[in-house]
């Protein structure tokens, strides 16, 4: 439709302009008579046309906006929820580690043997507390 105005502005015909600009979205009628006020026409320093920054902000784009901080800040939750999400899978192998040197510490015939793998085992539990401890709930 604009290009449409600016086509009757240069043949002239002011009544086909008035028909187009009464029927412009509330939003690019404010911009459009903003533009028109620089008298783009006859000013050379005038915005080239009504829909750059300063004059027309399309519909939706504060929402848009909004959305997009609203997206991040739940993009970085999600981040952290998944680095504790990992800490705690990561102990969950910790754990059966521990279980299953524990278990299989007095299967061995040597006591030097049965006394090494439990030893890990214990080292690892103490490990595993620790570490589990220091997770955010």
């Amino acid at each position: 439709m604009f290009m449409q105005v600016l086509a009757a502005q240069q043949a002239g015909n002011e009544k086909l302009v008035n028909f187009y600009v009464e029927r412009f979205p509330p939003d690019v009628r404010k911009a459009y008579d903003a533009w028109i006020a620089q008298r783009p026409f006859e000013n050379p320093s005038a915005d080239p046309h009504p829909f750059v920054r300063k004059l027309y902000e399309p519909r939706g784009t504060r929402e848009a906006a909004d959305a997009t901080a609203k997206a991040a800040t739940n993009q970085q939750k999600a981040g952290a929820a998944g680095s504790i999400s990992g800490q705690y899978l990561a102990n969950t192998v910790l754990f059966a580690t521990v279980l299953f040197f524990a278990s299989a510490s007095g299967k061995f015939e040597q006591r030097r043997v049965r006394l090494v793998a439990f030893s890990f085992a214990t080292a690892v539990f103490i490990f595993a507390v620790v570490r589990t401890a220091m997770l955010p709930i």
